[in-house]
């Protein structure tokens, strides 16, 4: 091969000088060794949303590389909404981020399930009609920390909540998209601020938080239980945050500790909420139509010191 190759480039060199016939032959040599390289590389993995990932933190990334799911044609549809409304940047986020200092930036997502025996006596009271209503005809779910602003948006107060030996109170406001052919709702968070002491509410203009809740359902009917549903939520949170030049703790450890608080936060109310969610379907399947919130109280209550009671130490981190 080796013989062939090279009379080969000694025809073409013509009548050049033995010099130049030789540059050329390492040249060519060079071209296909480089060529070989290339063809031997490994073919990348096309996760979806991955060019959307690109300028996004590793966390997030990951995130979007564990999002596919496999379910039923309605959460397919959400998947698809939520994929798309989970990487768009509010121009607040993006102003946010163009601000001189220290930032800092964590999330965390979790997913979870709760299966429902569907009406099957009344069509008009299937999960799906459910899952249909307009948010004017919502429950607040949780009578004593979800209150309605107006048709389409709620506020909701969190549990007291340590970071990094500070106590704050967030409260969030949020609106809800109720997506066509009883898909599900989609709750993304508008606003956000903290309560606390003076230091935690100076920091109201320091913070960002960018937070989407996905709710879907699909069919998981068995022999035993043939009019069985799931519903599903897939909720994901990102908190934009400038350090304070006299803040004692590094951008990493606050990353960190705000990666630990945030996993707690949506581990913990994530069930909750669908635990609720479920509740309030099979008191709507049985036609009470008063909407009144099925509990007072708990829903964002977060219990740190279960997990981790020595969370604001961050000299082990």
């Amino acid at each position: 091969m080796t013989t062939t190759t090279t009379t080969c480039c000694w025809r073409v060199a013509g009548g050049g000088s033995v010099a130049r016939e030789k540059d050329e032959h390492r040249r060519r040599r060079r071209r296909r060794k480089v060529g070989k390289r290339k063809n031997n590389r490994a073919p990348s993995t096309n996760f979806p949303g991955i060019l959307l990932a690109a300028s996004a933190s590793d966390d997030v990334a990951m995130s979007v590389a564990t999002m596919e799911r496999s379910s039923g044609e309605a959460s397919t549809s959400g998947t698809s909404a939520s994929m798309e409304t989970i990487w768009e940047e509010t121009e607040a986020i993006k102003n946010f981020k163009l601000r001189p200092g220290r930032h800092a930036c964590f999330s965390a997502k979790k997913s979870g399930t709760i299966d429902v025996l569907e009406n099957t006596e009344d069509p008009a009271r299937s999960l799906r009609e459910y899952m249909s209503l307009p948010a004017t005809s919502y429950s607040t779910l949780d009578g004593e920390t979800v209150k309605r602003i107006d048709d389409y948006t709620f506020e909701c107060m969190l549990g007291t909540l340590s970071f990094l030996g500070f106590k704050i109170t967030p409260t969030v406001t949020a609106k809800v998209d109720v997506r066509p052919n009883g898909v599900g709702p989609m709750i993304s968070v508008e606003e956000a601020t903290i309560s606390g002491s003076k230091i935690v509410e100076d920091a109201n203009e320091q913070f960002q938080l960018s937070s989407v809740n996905d709710v879907s359902w699909f069919d998981s009917a068995t022999e035993e239980c043939p009019n069985q549903k799931t519903i599903q939520s897939e909720t994901m949170v990102s908190v934009y945050l400038i350090v304070p030049g006299w803040f004692p703790f590094t951008v990493k450890s606050t990353e960190r500790t705000g990666r630990f608080v945030v996993n707690q936060v949506v581990g913990q109310v994530v069930p909750r909420f669908l635990k609720q969610l479920k509740a309030d379907y099979e008191v709507w399947s049985l036609g009470d139509d008063s909407r009144k919130a099925v509990c007072e109280g708990g829903l964002f209550d977060v219990d740190q010191s279960e997990k981790n009671p020595d969370l604001c130490d961050v000299s082990e981190m």
